[in-house]
């Protein structure tokens, strides 16, 4: 579970920092702090080329940005996120049900002995939520679990899988990342529309093709690397894509 924090106290942001990244690191869970600043800008650029499970957000973050308009424009480019307040404005709380936030919690910085316990909570709902996500049908998002972790992936950010030389496995490719996990290309090819079932040893997502070379029958991805078709699968991807 990816975590962004963005706080305007420097001394509270990297407490809140420490305060999950010690639990993650005792829990082994997979909890891991993505991004922690003070600049709401920077969350707005992040959001422009990822995603994340979780956001603890400041409201008054001194800028002309609150954490409230963040939270809006997270909630525009996911709507599924959790969404956590951590601030000192306790009369600002309703502001979160007027623009329909669907807030996981508010927490009020009000003693700092109390709050790593409502810190820890409210981590605790938010990574119980985001395992419960592959349980739902409607979300679009692969859940695979690996060795001591559970990985909720959008499935626009997959590229392709492929058969493990490993008995069982699959590894799913991600732009700049491989994950290794138990499973068989066929459950995976049904899953997606623009997945599709190239090799006996691929599956590609049709949405990142650069181009297909049918003379070689070698798929190139948008992320640079390759994947191959059989002779006879690759006149069906060829139809339908718009790569020659």
């Amino acid at each position: 579970m990816n975590i962004v924090i963005c706080e305007d106290d420097r001394v509270q942001l990297e407490k809140t920092k420490e305060i999950i990244e010690n639990y993650a690191m005792m829990e082994d869970n997979g909890i891991k702090v993505v991004l922690a600043t003070a600049n709401p800008h920077d969350v707005l650029s992040f959001l422009q080329e990822d995603k994340a499970d979780c956001y603890f957000l400041d409201i008054d973050l001194k800028d002309e940005i609150t954490g409230i308009t963040l939270g809006s424009k997270i909630r525009e480019e996911d709507p599924i996120a959790s969404l956590v307040y951590i601030t000192t404005h306790a009369e600002m709380s309703f502001l979160t049900f007027i623009y329909k936030l669907a807030a996981l919690d508010f927490i009020i910085k009000d003693n700092p002995d109390s709050l790593k316990e409502k810190l820890l909570s409210t981590l605790k709902e938010a990574h119980r939520r985001y395992l419960k996500l592959g349980e739902q049908d409607n979300i679009q998002k692969l859940q695979i679990k690996t060795t001591g972790r559970t990985h909720n992936i959008d499935f626009q950010n997959i590229y392709f899988f492929e058969a493990s030389p490993d008995s069982h496995k699959i590894i799913l490719h991600l732009e700049n990342e491989y994950i290794e996990f138990y499973g068989r290309l066929k459950n995976y090819e049904g899953l997606h529309p623009d997945f599709y079932r190239c090799h006996k040893s691929f599956i590609v997502n049709k949405s990142k093709i650069k181009n297909i070379d049918s003379k070689e029958r070698s798929i190139n991805l948008d992320n640079g690397e390759l994947c191959y078709a059989s002779a006879r699968l690759i006149k069906g991807l060829l139809k339908e894509t718009t790569f020659t």
